[in-house]
């Protein structure tokens, strides 16, 4: 399913046909927990909320106040889902921390990490059945589909989605900012989460773009991948403090390994940052709006005649 804007279609009616999209696939994926694959249906279901949401920002200078309630309903359901969702991601992360840290890190230790991680991933499953998580989730998904059939984009081609990508772009490269001079967990997620948004804005544009804009697409997937993986570290590190059933002694060895995955992950990302970043929001608005030009055929070229064709005589 390509997440992108069709070349020649309309913008508005390409952003309601891919929300709505999304949408059904979300709905689709949200059955059960308790197990991998269903735990990994409900993290897929969660991304598709984070990408309507992104589509919602880049166009939300032209958007009706409808989108309002929409937006608001999808937060709540992110956040339900949330406990769920992330565990998958956890155990990952603990995976790549034995790898890269094994000689740091003992077997047992290792063993009593991924049993709280489990037990946490456990209880988050628990929960969610017992307050019908999924079930709410679905259906205030499925109450979402008249309210988008009937947004109404002020603007068309690329006026409906510059002030949006402009706005986005700037607020990825100022938290960048905020991050580097004060790296907190909290702010290197905020950096991602609009990281994630600028990602998902140029994936929708590539195509319209002549896909000039794959190599540039691919490095923001490389930093939200590594502010991700930062993320989950941080998670992770959470759950061993509360609830690994360690004893001091292999929290503090446990901690002294996050510490130093935390600042290899982020010079990854203020490397990453600095390639993607370097324009100034407007630069890169105008950029790719000349992209989105040489791809757009215009009046003249969508009425002459086939090359080789002869005129009147």
């Amino acid at each position: 399913m390509a997440f992108r804007l069709k070349k020649g279609a309309p913008v508005a009616g390409e952003v309601r046909r891919i929300v709505l999209r999304q949408l059904e696939v979300a709905i689709s994926e949200l059955h059960t927990v308790g197990d991998p694959q269903s735990d990994e249906a409900v993290h897929d279901a969660r991304r598709r909320i984070k990408k309507i949401r992104a589509i919602i920002r880049l166009v939300r200078p032209v958007l009706d106040r409808a989108y309002r309630a929409v937006d608001d309903d999808l937060r709540t359901v992110s956040r339900l889902l949330a406990p769920v969702a992330d565990g998958r991601g956890i155990i990952e992360t603990l995976d790549e921390l034995a790898h890269r840290y094994g000689k740091a890190l003992p077997a047992r230790t290792i063993a009593a990490a991924r049993a709280g991680v489990l037990r946490n991933g456990a209880r988050a499953d628990r929960e969610a059945t017992d307050r019908g998580i999924l079930e709410v989730a679905a259906g205030t998904l499925r109450s979402e589909r008249s309210r988008i059939k009937h947004w109404h984009i002020g603007a068309q081609g690329f006026r409906a989605i510059a002030p949006g990508l402009e706005e986005s772009y700037r607020r990825a490269r100022r938290m960048m900012l905020v991050a580097w001079s004060k790296p907190k967990p909290s702010h290197f997620h905020a950096w991602r989460r609009y990281v994630k948004d600028h990602w998902f804005h140029v994936r929708l544009l590539e195509g319209r773009c002549g896909y000039h804009l794959m190599a540039y697409q691919r490095r923001i997937e490389a930093l939200d991948g590594v502010l991700g993986e930062y993320h989950n570290v941080s998670l992770l590190r959470d759950v061993l403090v509360n609830d690994a059933g360690l004893s001091r002694e292999e929290t503090a060895g446990c901690l002294r390994v996050i510490a130093r995955y935390q600042r290899l992950l982020r010079r990854h990302a203020e490397t990453l940052g600095v390639q993607i970043y370097t324009e100034r929001p407007r630069r890169f608005v105008r950029r790719v709006r000349r992209l989105w030009r040489m791809q757009t055929p215009t009046a003249a070229h969508l009425h002459a005649p086939p090359e080789g064709a002869r005129g009147p005589q």
